[in-house]
């Protein structure tokens, strides 16, 4: 049912309650409700209710390292609060480096990446994980998908910078990767319990599983560029493959975004697609090329993104 917002004195805005619902209810003049916002919505109700903690329970016996690793991300990317996990063995398989691990061990490892998330309890089957994140933390989403742009910036252009003596930059890329990758897994989160339509926490949260692929390539092709014994040639191509990519980012940050911008920055993708194509390679520089080029495949879901973040424009 819709109701009419009133003004109230300067500054107070009421809405009046359904007769049907305060009578059944026994409401009366001057009781108090409880009311609990819960993103675009609110929720009145007559006596304060607790809020269930989001629990699930996962028996990880014949589980991989891989597969768990899966299980604990988007457990905490849906917003679970407490994560139990059960198991009749210890030791866990490492298929990639066929190998056998210590369950304990890895789940340390894991929730590295997962912010607000602690171990409250370890025991010889069993582990529970909660996440210590506040309420007023789910307001901060904008702040933290600003922190990526930055993080990501940073990456790459330390990534150029080093090209001359990478091997000191491998050796800690995976660790930049692993942090950037903490706050997108957080911005998910967050993303939740934002105060934003679901069509647009849909189209933000699709943008943020390909952003996820493509911080994998970006690790990806620092292992090739490492392999590398002349890096001036493919050094300037990903600087521009680089560049391009975050202006992409940077349209979901601004708040007026033209369709001047945004026709331009499609011809810019083609401009460089195009003399990518064209370039010649060695083997080991098309490597190179062959991870990162996913750089100026996302254009669709970035302009996309946009337009969805600003529908009510065009309405």
């Amino acid at each position: 049912m819709k109701r009419k917002v009133n003004l109230v004195g300067q500054n107070t805005l009421t809405v009046s309650l359904p007769s049907a619902w305060a009578k059944k209810h026994n409401i009366k003049q001057g009781d108090e409700l409880d009311v609990e916002e819960e993103g675009m919505q609110l929720r009145v109700s007559k006596e304060k209710t607790e809020k269930k903690r989001k629990k699930v329970t996962l028996n990880i016996d014949g589980l991989n390292k891989i597969t768990i690793n899966r299980y604990l991300w988007e457990f905490y990317r849906q917003g679970v609060e407490e994560i139990t996990l059960v198991f009749s063995n210890e030791l866990i398989p490492d298929y990639k480096r066929e190998e056998t691990i210590n369950v304990h061990t890895r789940i340390k490892r894991v929730i590295e990446r997962f912010i607000g998330v602690e171990i409250v309890s370890q025991k010889k089957n069993c582990i529970v994980l909660q996440t210590l994140i506040l309420q007023e933390d789910y307001e901060k989403s904008d702040i933290i998908l600003q922190r990526i742009y930055y993080l990501l910036k940073d990456y790459l252009d330390e990534f150029i910078a080093s090209m001359d003596t990478f091997k000191e930059f491998h050796e800690k890329s995976y660790d930049l990767h692993d942090n950037i990758t903490k706050f997108c897994y957080y911005y998910l989160r967050l993303l939740q319990y934002a105060n934003l339509e679901e069509d647009k926490k849909m189209r933000l949260f699709s943008l943020f599983m390909v952003l996820d692929k493509i911080l994998d390539k970006l690790r990806h092709t620092a292992e090739q560029v490492v392999l590398l014994k002349r890096k001036e040639h493919i050094k300037k191509i990903l600087k521009e493959l680089f560049t391009f990519f975050l202006e992409q980012f940077d349209v979901i940050l601004k708040k007026q975004y033209s369709k001047e911008q945004l026709n331009a920055l499609v011809k810019k993708r083609y401009a460089l697609m195009h003399k990518v194509n064209r370039e010649k390679f060695t083997l080991e520089e098309f490597k190179v090329i062959a991870e990162c080029k996913i750089l100026l495949d996302t254009i669709n879901d970035f302009s996309e993104t946009y337009i969805a973040l600003h529908m009510e424009e065009y309405c």
